[in-house]
């Protein structure tokens, strides 16, 4: 895997610390520390402890939610940047690569990474694309949706933007939101191969976009946007391996024991997955996939992983171990080389990469693909079909007194059908899986509800 990442021009530089919003600088901390703490300190970041990454928690077991993976998150990125800063204080990266690293804040990585899935809606994929499906004149995208949070929806001040009046958000810094920009591009401004992937929403947020990219070329990435992309492809891999083989639910002692029934199985899933992905990507070749699968469960640390967990302190402490030596090599993977005056490359080898697909695809084939979740899931779509459905009539209806006070402020604001929309995306998204599964009881009748109760919405 290989990253072209250009070497930002003085002007670009000169840039990285402005906020859309001048405030007074910091007596100690600097821009990027006072990025991340306000990404710590918003409510939104809050409502990520009730938004599963997975899987809700079960008797007896506690698994990884959206707030436990994103602080996880945020320690590797964190890592990956401390490492790079330390080859380029010891002379060990080329000119260009060290250039690019002289623009690399550690904290503006961690906030980027908090901050990544701040626009998960409640019951995460599922709920993504009913939005998408139910908004005929808006769109939603969780990226794109992080980026509206921290631009405008997570209320810090009443300052507001230029002509537009709009809020600022969290008024972070340029450097910082270019971190998040995992797809920087705007929706219905890309060629077909970004289609399922934006940055930000054109109806609204063109403004806060156009302002973090200055500078920056379509398309273009950041290394700590690059950082925060695979820190949440190592976390994810890592942290939910290690929550569902303590769960019973993936079999690693079977496929590092060698269970030919077992691993056909797996290499199977393997293969049809290899075959969804864009020729020339890593984990598009079922060979080379399935050879990554061999070398995990016989070859490296995973494979000493032969025992079914039951909970005893052999087996917690070789879990931990594990864990960490996964981390350790994923955090060492990348390389950053001259590429170039103008480009340096940050590239990863394909076969760790793959690795990596591997350990993700055991929570795909043994975990999101059980009958069990899939009727779950069933009944979590429900829930968002039914909650958007009840807002729009409310709000065409003029019976705005049914939205908490917030939205229905803002919808008395909206004239248009794709502004409305977005109100109920906005609020829809904004929830905790345990309010938007009551505020469904309560339409249906199947919870009483409270008179006292507050409407729902962001706390």
């Amino acid at each position: 895997m290989i990253e072209r990442l250009r070497i930002p021009s003085e002007v670009v530089r000169a840039g990285l610390d402005r906020r859309m919003i001048d405030e007074p600088a910091p007596s100690v901390r600097s821009e990027a520390r006072r990025d991340r703490d306000r990404i710590l300190y918003c409510s939104a970041f809050l409502r990520l402890g009730q938004v599963t990454q997975v899987a809700s928690p079960e008797l007896g077991h506690i698994f990884h939610s959206r707030l436990t993976h994103s602080i996880k998150v945020a320690q590797v990125a964190g890592g990956l940047a401390e490492r790079l800063k330390k080859l380029a204080k010891k002379g060990n990266l080329e000119e260009g690569a060290a250039r690019v690293v002289e623009s690399l804040d550690q904290d503006a990585t961690e906030a980027a990474a908090l901050a990544h899935d701040l626009g998960h809606p409640p019951f995460g994929h599922l709920a993504e694309q009913v939005l998408q499906e139910r908004a005929k004149a808006a769109n939603f995208e969780g990226n794109a949706q992080s980026f509206r949070i921290v631009t405008r929806l997570a209320l810090r001040s009443s300052v507001l933007a230029g002509s537009e009046q709009a809020p600022v958000g969290l008024n972070l810094t340029r450097r910082t939101l270019n971190g998040i920009l995992k797809y920087p591009w705007l929706y219905a401004e890309h060629p077909p191969e970004r289609a399922d992937k934006w940055g930000a929403y054109t109806d609204g947020d063109r403004r806060a976009f156009e302002w973090a990219r200055k500078g920056h070329r379509d398309g273009e990435r950041t290394l700590e946007a690059c950082l925060m992309d695979w820190a949440d492809d190592v976390t994810y891999a890592v942290h939910d391996m290690d929550d569902f083989f303590r769960a019973g639910l993936i079999p690693l002692e079977r496929l590092t024991g060698g269970d030919d029934r077992e691993v056909g199985r797996f290499h199977q899933h393997l293969r049809t997955y290899a075959k969804e992905r864009k020729l020339g990507q890593p984990g598009s070749d079922p060979d080379k996939l399935v050879g990554a699968a061999t070398a995990v469960f016989a070859e490296g640390p995973v494979s000493e992983i032969d025992f079914p967990f039951s909970g005893r302190t052999e087996e917690r402490t070789s879990l931990r171990e594990l864990g960490s030596q996964l981390i350790g090599t994923y955090v060492a993977a990348p390389e950053l080389v001259g590429d170039g005056e103008e480009f340096a490359r940050l590239q990863i080898d394909d076969a760790i990469v793959e690795q990596v697909l591997v350990l993700k695809r055991l929570t795909w084939f043994y975990v999101i693909n059980r009958p069990s979740l899939s009727v779950i899931q069933r009944g979590q779509r429900q829930i968002v079909k039914t909650l958007f459905g009840m807002y729009r009539k409310a709000a065409a209806a003029g019976e705005l007194h049914i939205l908490p006070p917030l939205y229905a402020e803002r919808m008395a604001r909206e004239t248009t059908k794709s502004g409305r929309e977005r109100v109920i995306i906005d609020l829809i998204s904004s929830m905790t899986e345990a309010s938007a599964t009551e505020i469904y009881g309560q339409r249906t009748g199947v919870s009483a509800g409270s008179l006292l109760s507050p409407a729902a919405g962001l706390a």
